[in-house]
Parts: C-alpha cells; structure tokens; sequence
C-alpha cells in the first residue's frame, strides 16, 4: 500500500509533524443490533474536552493500548488492543451486544486504525487566534488634548452680602471643562466649613464625582471627571446645602480629535502546523474484532483480525476447477 502523496513529502523533510493515531470502532447491525461509530484516540488531546476533531469527525480521548499493527508480506498480522474500562463504557457495550448475539463480545465488529500528522488534522482543534487583515482609519481623541485643573475654591460675600464660591479668586466664575479631563476643587480652606461643593445637571441630576474629606477641612476635595463623550452639556457646580447661587454654569467642550490608522483584526481557527487535509493519512489498516481476549474493571483487551483471516474464511472463496472452467490448465499457441 501507498503512502498518501501529501503524507510521504512531509515525512521526507528535516522535520516532519507528529503522527496522530485515530481508531474507529463499528458494529455490525446484524451481530449486534446496531452499527454505531465509536470514535477516540489514545494521545494528548489538543482542546479542553480532550478531543481531536479529524475530516470532521470528533474522537475522543480514550486510553487504548494497540500492539501488533503491521504492513507485512506473508502471514497476516493479528493485533491486540487493550482498551480502558474504568468507566464501564466497554463493558455496557459488551453487554448490549450480547443481547443481540449471545456471547459475541463485539466479534465480528470492525476496528480501522487511521494515522496522518499533525499538519493536516482540523483547524478547530486548535485555540482562535487573532490576525490583522488590514489597517483603516478612525477619528480619536487626542490624548495630549487631556488636563488635570485644581481649582482653589473659598466662600467669599459678594456685594450684596451673599455668600458665593470664590474659584482661584474669582466670584462665581462660568467654568469651561473638556470632557475626558479632571477637575479638582480644593475645599480645604476653612471658609468652605457648611458648603460643600457638588456639580449637576439640570436634565439629569447629579453627576458622579469623589469626593474626600469634609469640606472646610485640611485635604478637603471633591473631583469631577466628565466622560468623553457622554457628560451632559447643562453642568453647574453648587453648594449642597445653599443650592445654585452660590455657584455659576460649567461650558462642557469636547477635546481636540485627531486622526490615526488602526489594524483591522480578526478571530480566526487555523492549524499552526500547516493546512488541513482530510486526504492525507497513512494507508487504513482495517481490522475486525476475532475474539474478546481478556476482560477486567480496568481494562478490555480484543485480538484482531484481517476480515479475510477470520475463522472459515478462505480465498479465493469459489475454486477454479476444470469442472467449472475447462480450460484451466490448457496451454494454448
């Protein structure tokens, strides 16, 4: 038999892929009131669940010890495979099929080691990766356009003898914020004793700030960052306790935006090892099950046989005879 053309040049290199070794086991409808496909291998699995998923099949993963499997000329080889039973799973087989067939214990039932590599096994058995497939171009904030601003707040009387925010000296000045930035209100000067500090919006109420310590005391602070880009534009601060006059409106501008080119990724399932073919293996290596060899709570072991080498089978299965073709034997000029 031929190796896989695909197969042979990859085993022809200086470093060839690892050989994967799959095994199939079908019944016989007839033997054993069903032929289902029992799928698994031995090896270390590639996924999560232990599967390795080949043509598009999933074997799973399934202790199994196979001896004497082999491309010979004369006597055809007979393999073992040992087969683990800690889960009961061989055993209920077993025991269904021996209610179809007395005493079967799976003869007759066919079992097809399959062999390929590495390279050529599914792309899904293997973890999505990301790829860039291109660049474009986006619109984004420019980061240098972001300022950290502390304000010195005091509570001062205006001219008419009301109490008022003072901001770096300033009566109840008209602020202008860039969303994105942070603010700092410093309400550590004891003139803020009784008026703490908040900011609002008059379509949707109070805005998220921190705020630490207590307003009038050492390390007072109360700091707003407004999100980009969904801080409102209707903003004010204001004392808490002696509501908006003693503050002023807050005039809310974007940053400056700049343009910059990105990649364009993509979540993708590829085998790192090479291209998948579900062509490329190791000729099969078919057997059928002669006889349940041995059985324990650990482990099944089976003999296999070439289908032509089970018992009362011979070939060629009709004799050419002189009775039936007369003209064997005769030599003709």
């Amino acid at each position: 038999m031929s190796v896989n053309s695909a197969v042979f040049s990859d085993l022809q290199s200086i470093n060839p892929s690892a050989i994967i070794e799959l095994f199939t086991l079908q019944l016989d409808t007839a033997l054993h009131g069903a032929n289902t496909i029992y799928r698994f291998h031995a090896g270390s699995n590639l996924d999560a669940n232990g599967k390795i998923v080949w043509a598009g099949n999933d074997y799973l993963r399934f202790p199994i010890e196979a001896s004497g499997f082999a491309f010979q000329k004369g006597q055809l080889p007979r393999p073992k495979i040992t087969i683990s039973n800690a889960t009961g799973l061989i055993s209920s087989i077993l025991l269904s099929v021996n209610e179809t067939t007395v005493g079967n214990d799976l003869t007759g039932a066919t079992v097809t080691r399959i062999r390929t590599l590495a390279k050529f096994i599914d792309a899904v058995n293997f973890a999505p990766t990301t790829v860039v497939t291109g660049t474009t171009t986006q619109t984004v904030n420019d980061p240098s356009d972001v300022e950290t601003v502390t304000y010195t707040v005091t509570v001062v009387q205006d001219g008419n003898g009301v109490n008022v925010f003072a901001i770096n000296g300033t009566q109840r000045p008209v602020l202008t914020m860039k969303r994105g930035s942070t603010y700092i209100f410093d309400q550590s000067h004891s003139s803020n004793s009784n008026h703490p500090l908040q900011i609002t919006s008059d379509s949707v109420g109070v805005q998220t700030t921190t705020i630490s310590g207590t307003a009038g005391s050492a390390g007072a602070t109360v700091t707003y960052t407004p999100l980009y880009p969904f801080a409102p534009s209707d903003v004010r601060y204001y004392c808490t306790t002696h509501g908006n006059a003693m503050g002023n409106t807050i005039t809310m501008n974007n940053p400056n935006t700049i343009t910059e080119t990105v990649n364009v990724t993509q979540t993708q399932q590829a085998n790192p090892f090479g291209t998948p073919d579900p062509n490329a293996e190791f000729p099969k290596e078919i057997y059928a099950i002669d006889r349940k060899s041995a059985e324990t709570r650990e482990t099944v072991e089976f003999e296999l046989a070439a289908p032509t080498d089970l018992a009362g089978v011979r070939i060629p299965k009709r004799q050419c005879t002189r009775s039936i073709f007369p003209s064997i034997g005769t030599f003709v000029q």
